[in-house]
């Protein structure tokens, strides 16, 4: 019994240094079952591991961050502190029991609550976390460390987690770089949207609505143009979602598609749905898309707040798990994921050539962009890609990732069949091609209501939360009052910033009060709920860059080349921020006003949707 009460009173100080540094290792112990923890004991010996501790000082190179795979008791993890105080580092151990064990059995308190032991991941269900951490802050490369134990045993292991990060890391360097070209049309879509999701159902309120369904996803390509008459056959047997810009080839074809999918944030969007027919198809509009498609349609609506909109997730309250559909390269992995929320058991991708056969763009009606940009694309393609006929087709590094994230979106809905019935398009793993009059036989049988979407939208009598429209509202408006208070705090950094350079070589105690004084200004400005959301979206780079220099001007202890880099680096972040502010307060008060005009309307015709 009495190692029982040791055990436990050192587990409950572990676990409260856990909750207040790192939840989400907290709530993971928490969620293991009781086993016996006579699971394998640890390798990790008690006396200093010198020869470990040589080999990974050659493995250090000029980055401050170091990736430690594995934690056992924490030995080696201390000596790594020691001995490098002026890195951080980002540890993570794949044996969950193993871990509880080492929190059960010993005091780690001081361990954990190191400033310099920055993150910690346990178990592979934190392994993206983890990476998305080491994405955020590695700015000179990454310093991969891994204990005694996992170099003898696991090698296998080592290498596999190296390639996932390298790939999460590059996608997530590519996922900042299209975040920052349409950061400002994003913005604005998300707080312009907010008013119409508001008074909108939800693509999640649809769930499994047509469980059991064969659903054509219609994308641009130039192979659609063979296949529009077997589309106008299978309309009454099966749900015809158009993705983007493939709404203008099925209007020009007399081929009304029972949902149109709309994810780009462009104004383009204004020419692709320019028909009068085309605003009057049921749309789905996701919060990133042209707010003006979703002003301008005139017919049933549905909505989706992706998982990587953190704006709207502010304003409405929603955690990631509550929401359906997640990011991709194309319209047609938004629309794909759409039919997923529906129930559909089999998608037909049609017009989906992912490259240029024949040296063609866009299957004809395809109208937004104008030729000699799509020509030049084609002519300019620099690489082959295997299509449906055994041949090559020409093809781009874009088109290459998006065939990348309809492949990987395909094996993460194994319950659902994926057919490729693009005539002339590239290969796509995980979806045979099948020509649309074999698919047509399939489907014979198969009957869809022709307004079955709209129909349903129309029955989904979902009546407006008035509170949720006041706290939106009320958010919107506090946090336009808040831009202000911002700009002033940011006014009076820059004011002792401007000193802070000088004293550091004239007069070090005041300078590092100053420094004080500096980072928790900052930290008053930065923790505000809304801050994260907000300026990640409209300056994702600058946020991004300056995350990256936080470790190097944290570990800085010589006074005053810290008081250089943060007159630089937060000093640049600070005039950014305040070049937003104006932008912001605009799109601000503009979503303001469309919701004040939304609830006056309803207030005049009130329509339960």
């Amino acid at each position: 019994m009495r190692n029982g009460g040791i055990a436990l009173s050192q587990l409950q100080i572990n676990h409260t240094i856990l909750e207040q540094r790192f939840p989400h290792v907290a709530t993971q112990i928490n969620s293991l079952p009781n086993d016996d923890l006579s699971i394998p004991l640890f390798t990790e010996a008690f006396e200093r591991d010198i020869a470990w501790l040589d080999a990974v000082q050659g493995a250090i190179g000029n980055g401050k961050i170091l990736f430690v795979f594995g934690f056992e008791r924490g030995l080696s993890i201390v000596d790594l502190l020691e001995l490098y105080p002026n890195h951080w580092l980002f540890v993570y151990e794949p044996d969950e029991l193993l871990f509880r064990k080492a929190v059960t059995e010993y005091d780690l308190s001081l361990l954990l609550g190191h400033p310099n032991l920055y993150w910690l991941s346990v178990g592979e269900s934190q392994l993206d976390m983890m990476f998305h951490m080491l994405s955020s802050y590695i700015i000179d490369g990454l310093s991969f460390i891994a204990l005694r134990k996992y170099l003898s045993d696991d090698m296998s292991m080592l290498r596999e987690v190296k390639g996932k990060f390298k790939e999460y890391h590059q996608n997530f360097l590519v996922d900042k770089y299209t975040e920052n070209r349409f950061r400002e049309e994003w913005t604005r879509n998300f707080l312009y949207h907010l008013p119409d999701v508001l008074y909108t159902p939800s693509i999640e309120q649809f769930f499994y609505a047509f469980e059991g369904a064969t659903v054509v996803v219609v994308s641009s390509g130039p192979s659609l143009q063979e296949d529009i008459e077997w589309l106008k056959k299978l309309r009454p047997h099966a749900l015809i979602i158009s993705a983007g810009s493939s709404i203008q080839a099925l209007i020009k074809h007399g081929i009304q598609p029972h949902l149109a999918v709309i994810m780009d944030g462009h104004p383009v969007n204004k020419k692709i749905f320019a028909s009068s027919v085309s605003r009057e198809q049921p749309l789905l509009f996701t919060s990133s898309s042209y707010y003006e498609i979703s002003d301008q349609n005139r017919a049933e609506k549905i909505y989706s707040i992706m998982k990587s909109d953190d704006i709207s997730r502010y304003f409405f309250g929603l955690s990631k798990e509550e929401l359906f559909i997640s990011p991709s390269e194309t319209v047609a992995g938004t629309a794909i994921q759409a039919a997923a929320c529906l129930g559909a058991k089999r998608i037909i991708l049609a017009g989906q050539d992912l490259s240029f056969p024949d040296n063609k763009f866009y299957a004809d009606g395809i109208e937004h962009f104008a030729a000699e940009t799509t020509d030049k694309k084609v002519q300019e393609a620099p690489k082959k890609v295997l299509n449906v006929k055994g041949t090559y087709n020409t093809t781009d590094e874009s088109f290459s990732q998006m065939k990348d994230g309809l492949e990987k979106l395909i094996t993460a809905l194994p319950r659902i069949e994926f057919v490729n019935s693009t005539r002339n398009g590239a290969v796509i793993e995980g979806a045979p091609f099948k020509p649309m009059e074999e698919i047509y036989k399939w489907l014979a049988s198969e009957f869809v209501d022709p307004d079955a979407i709209a129909d349903l939208i129309n029955k989904k009598n979902i009546v407006v939360d008035m509170n949720k429209v006041q706290d939106v509202k009320d958010k919107l408006k506090a946090t336009l009052e808040d831009l202000s208070s911002v700009r002033s705090e940011i006014a009076a950094v820059h004011k002792t910033m401007n000193k802070l350079r000088e004293f550091s070589r004239t007069k070090p105690a005041k300078a590092q009060n100053m420094v004080e004084s500096i980072e928790q200004m900052w930290g008053v400005i930065a923790n505000r709920d809304w801050f994260s959301p907000i300026f990640e979206s409209i300056m994702p780079i600058e946020i991004a860059r300056f995350d990256q220099m936080l470790p190097v001007i944290v570990t800085e202890h010589q006074l005053t080349r810290k008081s250089d880099l943060i007159y630089e680096h937060l000093g640049k972040l600070l005039q950014d921020i305040t070049a937003q502010i104006p932008i912001l307060e605009e799109m601000f008060s503009e979503s303001i006003r469309r919701l004040d005009k939304k609830t006056d309307s309803d207030a005049v015709i009130h329509k339960d949707i």
